[in-house]
Order: structure tokens, then C-alpha cells, then sequence
């Protein structure tokens, strides 16, 4: 599932690369120490203790429907529960406001204070809200499919609303970071399942790298067309000019700021949770203890 640049959806554009993340260096302790408090900061000023539960459950049913279109098996240990252990909030939490924190770290902090302060005190608080209480009620898929259904009226009769949101989409480009993302978290779960011995001949790089760059043009779809349905029923009960004001700070410098922040903390969390997915499937297929 996309996750968008509204601060719900923000991934890096990140290089497709079929190395796994380097470990990162031990920081010295003040700036650990800095670092732990301005992820928290971003964590509490976007609201993201609502986000991360949806994300668990999310994942969830991505892995039930893997299930029921029998990609995978419905054996016991259960693959969706596997999944939700790997997507656990308490552990979720301290990934992200970890590497929220590294990201941080190599910003500018009055701009990150200005895109901060947005947030904290100013409409962000009401757009956080919204853009959590959206992503979860399209955990329903009737009321996601509704909101696609809505933009594509919208868009057909060439409504102001629908003319704005893909103003925001392209002028804060959230496609190609969510694709680039997809392909990055396809190589991870697929370096994932050949560390757990799943391939009788595991692939090479450049396989797993010409299998992601397949998949990119299906990605690209999926994201623009999720994200249009999100932003359609997250920002209902805004006005044009509420969103147009928005759309103002997310392009400014200090909301791109902001936006490449998360992008790079979501990126990372998530490469690691499919390498882990990857690993536990393959573990799965061998009857291993998980």
C-alpha cells in the first residue's frame, strides 16, 4: 500500500539498489541523544502513534489476500499473523522514531523547526487528524473503493477538487518516491527469502534488480491511483483553499524538507520489515521456528 507525501504517505526516493542498507555508524552519545529527540519530535508533532496500528493492520490483510489467492500457503504457523508480529506498533515505534532521527539529523534545524512548527501549532494539526482517520477507513475495502470512485467523477467532470489534488500529487511529486520504495522493499523481501534458503538458485543482483524495474510501471499505477483515492477522502471536509493553502506549504522548502525526512525513515523501516518478511516466508516453507 502507497504511503503518500500528505505525512501519512511519505517514502524516500531512494536508488534501486540490491545491497542491503548499510549498518549505520555508532553516533557520539550528544548527538545520539539529539537525534532520539528530534524523531520524537516529528513522531509526536505528525501524530503517528495513530498511523502506526493502521500500518500493522494494513499488512495484515496484504497478507490474507496472499493467502486467499493462494500465493501463498494457508498452513499453520498463519501467514498473516507472522506478518503482524513483523509489524507489531510496539516495535514499529522505535524503528521509525529511530531513523526519523538519523534523517533529521542531517537537516537544517530552523528549516526543520519551520516545517515542524506547521504541524505543532498550525493547520497540520487538523490535516494530521484527517490524513490518519482516512487511512484508516480505507482499511475497509468498500469505503477505499468508494473514494476512487468519487475522484474519478470528480476528475471526469473536471472539478476544482480533483484538479488540486493532482496539483499536490505532481507538483510534490508522491508517485516516484512510492514507487522507488516498492522496488526497494520487492529486493529486500527477495534478498529476505534467498538468506532463508527459499530459491533452489538464488538470483543474482542484477536478477533481482531487472525483477524490481518489471514491476515499476504496476507500482507506479497502483500508487497514483491509491493516493488520489486518499487524499480525495482525507481532505472532505476542507475547503479549495484550505488544501490550495496546503499544497503552498508541502512545495515550500521547508515542507520538501519534511517530506524527504520521512521519506528516507519510512524507506528504511520498511526495506527492513520486508527483508524480515522475506526471511520469515522462506523460514515458513521450511518448517523452521519463526
Amino acid at each position: 500500500m502507497p504511503l503518500g507525501l500528505c505525512l501519512t504517505a511519505m517514502l524516500n526516493l531512494l536508488p534501486v539498489a540490491p545491497a542491503p542498507h548499510p549498518a549505520h555508524a555508532p553516533a557520539p552519545l550528544w548527538h545520539a541523544a539529539q537525534e532520539q529527540q528530534q524523531g520524537q519530535r516529528i513522531w509526536d508533532a505528525l501524530q503517528m502513534q495513530t498511523l502506526v496500528p493502521t500500518l500493522q493492520q494494513e499488512a495484515r490483510n496484504g497478507a490474507a489476500q496472499l493467502v486467499e489467492e493462494g500465493l501463498m500457503s494457508a498452513e499453520a504457523p498463519s501467514w498473516p499473523e507472522i506478518v503482524a508480529r513483523i509489524h507489531e506498533p510496539a516495535r514499529l515505534g522505535p524503528m521509525f522514531r529511530d531513523a526519523l532521527g538519523r534523517a533529521a539529523g542531517q537537516a537544517d534545524p530552523l528549516m526543520l523547526d519551520r516545517a515542524l512548527a506547521f504541524y505543532e501549532s498550525g493547520p497540520g494539526l487538523r490535516l494530521a487528524a484527517l490524513e490518519h482517520s482516512a487511512r484508516e477507513a480505507m482499511l475497509d475495502p468498500e469505503v477505499e473503493e468508494a473514494a476512487r470512485l468519487a475522484f474519478e467523477r470528480a476528475d471526469d467532470a473536471d472539478e476544482p477538487r480533483a484538479r488540486l489534488i493532482r496539483r499536490l500529487i505532481d507538483e510534490a511529486d508522491l508517485v516516484s518516491p512510492n514507487v522507488a520504495t516498492g522496488m526497494n522493499t520487492s529486493i529486500a523481501f527477495s534478498q529476505g527469502f534467498a538468506e532463508g534458503g527459499g530459491f533452489d538458485m538464488a538470483p543474482t543482483p542484477d536478477e533481482l534488480l531487472a525483477e524490481a524495474w518489471g514491476q515499476q510501471d504496476e507500482i507506479a499505477i497502483e500508487a497514483e491511483t491509491w493516493m488520489q483515492a486518499f487524499l480525495m477522502l482525507a481532505y472532505s471536509p476542507l475547503s479549495d483553499a484550505e488544501i490550495d493553502a496546503y499544497i503552498d506549504f508541502a512545495t515550500a522548502p521547508e515542507g520538501l524538507l519534511l517530506a524527504d525526512l520521512l521519506f528516507t525513515g519510512f524507506d528504511e523501516v520498511f526495506v527492513q520489515t520486508a527483508r524480515e518478511m522475506g526471511l520469515a516466508a522462506a523460514m515458513r516453507d521450511e518448517g523452521q521456528r519463526l
